[in-house]
């Protein structure tokens, strides 16, 4: 069985209550839930320790409670600061130039490098997709679907046109 709570300041990720006496959430419940999981893989605890302690977590009402139930186990190592990752711009470019190329199918100068543009943008996004760069394949699939239907449809104009002559 726990003893009563012990007083300490214990960080806990991106969590630091001042006080003991705060009242725990549902979230800080689950972290610290996964904080034994962890432990438990590590071999720090052994199933029948993980299991009593999580009781315990589900059962505590305030913080000073939670940090007594992982007081003998190691903080989890705080994740350095990620930069976020951006997603490559190709998808967004292939969808714009193939809606672009159908829309303007009629114009045939600029319907052509806009329906080319979609095609190269869209392989472009779908490799960086697949090779998980970004993941906006749908994007990049709207934009080669769009601009070989641009293309597609500038042509039959073309031939439509020329054959009218």
């Amino acid at each position: 069985m726990l003893s009563p709570p012990v007083v300490d300041q214990w960080r806990y990720g991106r969590h630091m209550y001042p006080s003991p006496s705060f009242r725990a959430s549902d979230a800080d419940r689950e972290a610290v839930v996964a904080h034994l999981s962890t432990a438990l893989g590590e071999g720090r605890l052994s199933l029948a320790e993980f299991d009593a302690r999580a009781r315990h977590v589900y059962a505590a009402r305030t913080w000073g409670e939670l940090t007594h139930i992982v007081r003998d186990l190691p903080p989890l190592p705080v994740a350095a600061a990620e930069t976020p990752r951006q997603d490559p711009v190709w998808p967004a470019l292939a969808l714009v130039f193939g809606v672009l190329s159908v829309l303007l199918a009629f114009c045939l100068p600029v319907s052509v490098v806009l329906g080319l543009g979609g095609i190269v943008f869209g392989s472009l996004g779908l490799h960086k997709a697949t090779r998980g760069a970004g993941r906006r394949a749908g994007m990049a699939l709207a934009g080669l679907i769009c601009g070989s239907a641009g293309l597609l449809l500038t042509i039959a104009f073309t031939i439509y046109v020329a054959a009218l002559d």
